[in-house]
């Protein structure tokens, strides 16, 4: 029975991985792939690729509707880790893109989002990212009950961000229509996780929480230029000034994750997950850039809420080397009403893992998720008010296991 559940566990984590981590609401992408610290094998290597096309578009935008597009892009998610075990210890190497996000906004009216009560400039395009390197250990204690674990490790995360925006030059400058760019980073901050399972292999049973620590990044550096997007004056892409860029704190949440699976009858397993995440700690980013001529500054107002994400599943093997999980998902919302991108989604995910032999594994899994419609407003703190519908993402995963 044993290796029947292991088998099925493959395909499990393959759909899990998916509808609790790629999706884990806000703008979370992977996570670390700790789970390699409980698998069987001296040495062992993980690596895999996520793909996620979220189709989230505006319906209306200050009262005018209308076919905007799609603002959401799609995404790739890479991760891989490399684990040393044995009985009573391992320690796992483990990278992976944390949170990230990237939109296009070039379908709204003008080409770009309306603009702020305070602000010249219309946010065209947005794209952030942060990548994490971490190393985390499990130490074990085995009786006769089943083996107990404590989990303890840091990562290192960055972040970049990418913009885009649209303005007018002061009446001075000629009124010129612009385009404003700017790329700034912010160097590896320090974090720590920490957490306890708990194993009982005869039912291959295992209970596990980690806490992720919440990172912060203030020491952010870039530069920007300014370019002409018209023939009016001067040829388009003509530049015009260039000068830094700079970007507000950021705090990548702390978050906690409680997982857990075990066998239920011959060949068959049970699993579920929940994962809250701070993202109340997201209140406002503020992109700058400082040239000759002053500082010019684009605000995202989001005030989030805490986000909550939870899964329930099946696996069942066909074989000692085929087997297949399907589970269902829920993650609620984060947004308030001043932006209206993450709303209330649920999921449906399944895997299939196939084991050629006692050293290699592959694993596929897919996503269907349906977005529910929100709105945001002025009220709510929005700079403009805008709804979307019900919208739909999908997603794709691959991963390849190696023992040694």
């Amino acid at each position: 029975m044993r290796t029947f559940l292991t088998t099925i566990l493959g395909a499990s984590l393959a759909s899990a991985a998916l509808s609790t981590s790629a999706l884990a609401g806000g703008f979370q992408r992977g996570t670390a792939d700790t789970d390699i610290l409980f698998e069987q094998g001296t040495a062992v290597m993980r690596t895999g690729v996520t793909y996620v096309n979220p189709q989230r578009g505006f319906e209306s935008i200050n009262g005018q509707s209308g076919n905007f597009g799609t603002y959401t892009q799609d995404y790739v998610i890479p991760s891989l880790a490399f684990g040393i075990n044995s009985e009573m210890a391992g320690c796992a190497g483990t990278y992976v893109i944390s949170f990230a996000a990237e939109s296009d906004y070039t379908g709204a009216p003008g080409g770009a989002l309306p603009r702020g009560p305070a602000a010249g400039a219309q946010t065209e395009t947005s794209e952030f990212e942060s990548n994490e390197f971490g190393l985390t250990c499990r130490l074990s204690y085995t009786n006769d009950i089943g083996r107990f674990s404590l989990l303890g490790g840091v990562f290192a995360e960055d972040f970049t961000f990418d913009g885009t925006s649209l303005s007018v030059t002061p009446p001075l400058l000629g009124s010129l229509p612009v385009r404003t760019t700017v790329e700034t980073e912010s160097g590896y901050a320090p974090g720590y996780r920490i957490g306890a399972a708990f194993e009982k292999p005869e039912i291959a049973f295992r209970a596990q929480i980690l806490y992720r620590s919440e990172v912060t990044h203030n020491s952010f550096s870039g530069a920007g230029n300014v370019v002409t997007t018209t023939s009016v004056g001067f040829p388009a892409g003509t530049q015009l000034a260039s000068g830094t860029s700079n970007f507000s704190d950021v705090t990548s949440p702390q978050s906690l994750y409680i997982n857990a699976q075990t066998g239920i009858a011959p060949g068959t397993l049970l699993l579920a997950s929940f994962r809250w995440t701070d993202w109340s700690t997201n209140g406002t980013a503020v992109s700058s850039i400082t040239t000759a001529s002053g500082t010019s500054s684009s605000l995202s107002p989001y005030n989030w809420r805490d986000g909550y994400t939870a899964s329930i599943g099946l696996g069942r093997a066909f074989t000692d080397e085929i087997s297949a999980a399907v589970s269902v998902g829920y993650d609620r919302g984060v947004s308030t009403g001043s932006e209206t991108t993450y709303t209330d989604l649920y999921t449906l995910a399944g895997g299939v893992s196939f084991k050629a032999n006692e050293w290699s594994e592959l694993r596929f899994g897919g996503l269907v998720g349906y977005w529910t419609d929100g709105e945001q407003s002025i009220n709510d703190g929005a700079y403009f008010n805008a709804t979307v519908g019900d919208d739909f993402v999908y997603a794709l995963n691959a991963s390849m296991k190696f023992t040694f």
